[in-house]
């Protein structure tokens, strides 16, 4: 079994199990007690799981990023508000590039322009097939149901021959200033849309900032405009002044 399919095992495991012994894995998947432990330190350093003593448990709540279901209810006036900011981007004859997200979702329904618009996203498929004004690209492949988002390499492949004016990008979590998604095929489609894309605009709450997700797409200041619900820290300011211009 290769190395990521045991990290996956494990994590199933844990959701049944919520502890498992370094003793109990060497046993479960017949390897040594090295490479069980450099497994739970992959896993710890992704920000998936806590390491105790001779183990590891799940993450707290807190810390764990919801699936698309569940946030959509979370924070709805900050997310509305981002995307009512974010319809001032929108220009009739636009090609734009739609992040899997709920703020990009609460984007997709202020539309009325006529305009271009690729997705990987199920629910802007759905919010879009009846606006008869835009062209929309639903770019299809294996369901991934937690975030509700499809990925092929031959779909993702098609960005590079797509010139975007717009792209917008949600995300899972910025702490620490990085842009990072819980999924590895959602963060490089995401990375492809951004590399043809002439303004490329983040939607995301403050709250972000205190979620954990393994895959990084990039970093704040590699946008053009972050969009958020209110003013960042003094200190994040500072950081990210006269690099990315900050909306609030």
């Amino acid at each position: 079994m290769y190395q990521e399919q045991r990290l996956s095992k494990m994590l199933e495991l844990l959701q049944d199990k919520k502890q498992l012994a370094a003793k109990d894995m060497m046993d479960y998947f017949q390897v040594s007690k090295d490479t069980i432990r450099r497994d739970f330190s992959i896993l710890s350093d992704r920000r998936l799981v806590r390491r105790t003593h001779g183990g590891i448990i799940p993450l707290e709540k807190s810390q764990q990023i919801p699936s698309f279901n569940d946030r959509i209810s979370q924070l709805t006036q900050e997310k509305k508000a981002i995307a009512a900011k974010a319809r001032d981007f929108l220009k009739p004859g636009q090609v734009s590039f739609f992040d899997v997200s709920t703020v990009v979702l609460h984007l997709a329904q202020r539309i009325e322009l006529p305009m271009t618009i690729y997705s990987h996203s199920l629910d802007n498929a759905i919010m879009l097939s009846s606006q008869e004004q835009v062209d929309f690209h639903l770019l299809g492949g294996k369901f991934h149901p937690k975030n509700r988002f499809y990925y092929a390499l031959n779909e993702a492949e098609l960005l590079e021959q797509t010139s975007f004016d717009t792209a917008f990008i949600g995300a899972a979590s910025i702490r620490d200033g990085l842009v990072s998604f819980e999924d590895p095929e959602d963060a490089h489609l995401k990375k492809l849309a951004l590399k043809h894309a002439k303004t490329k605009i983040l939607l995301a709450e403050q709250a972000k900032q205190h979620k954990d997700s393994s895959y990084i797409l990039g970093t704040i200041s590699d946008f053009d405009y972050w969009i958020t619900d209110q003013q960042p820290s003094p200190e994040v300011e500072e950081l990210l002044a006269g690099q990315v211009t900050i909306i609030y």
